[in-house]
């Protein structure tokens, strides 16, 4: 994914090493940050990444398993994340209720206990992103990356919704 085989078709070299940048540096925060996850909060990643997604969402809380899929899609297939989910609600992390807007669909809504859990998580989670991430750069480097990457997440939603 990181080399492009037909030489025509390659991306221009600044923006392949940029690309092969933010993927090494994603791949060994990520790493960490999973194992602080593991070890420091008894927290799963994909079920932190969940909780995180509802904690998130809008109304708080709550979302429909379809854009909780989307949102966590490739890590989980549609079969995966039901399993996942159904793992997280005998935890008692979140229930399914039926979405009142769509009678075939489901939404998943985070516990109270899912939310304590994901409190706690997130402390560990901030601290590992700190130590292994931002602390490296300076705020300023932050508040420009952090541009940048909108300006990216801006133009490919710009571009998908023109298509």
């Amino acid at each position: 994914m990181l080399a492009a085989d037909d030489p025509s078709d390659a991306a221009p070299a600044p923006a392949l090493d940029a690309w092969s940048s933010l993927v090494a540096v994603y791949q060994g925060v990520l790493h960490d940050v999973v194992g602080a996850l593991d070890r420091d909060a008894a927290m799963d990643s994909g079920i932190f990444s969940a909780l995180a997604y509802l904690e998130r969402a809008v109304p708080p809380h709550r979302m429909r398993m379809s854009d909780l899929q989307r949102l966590l899609h490739p890590r989980y297939s549609q079969p995966g994340l039901s399993r996942l989910v159904q793992r997280m609600e005998a935890d008692g992390l979140v229930e399914r209720q039926p979405d009142t807007e769509d009678g075939r669909a489901a939404v998943v809504v985070s516990t109270s206990t899912g939310r304590a859990r994901y409190r706690r998580s997130n402390t560990v989670y901030a601290a590992a992103v700190r130590e292994r991430f931002g602390h490296h750069l300076s705020a300023e480097q932050c508040r420009l990356l952090t541009e940048l990457l909108g300006e990216v997440l801006a133009r490919r939603d710009a571009e998908r919704h023109a298509d």
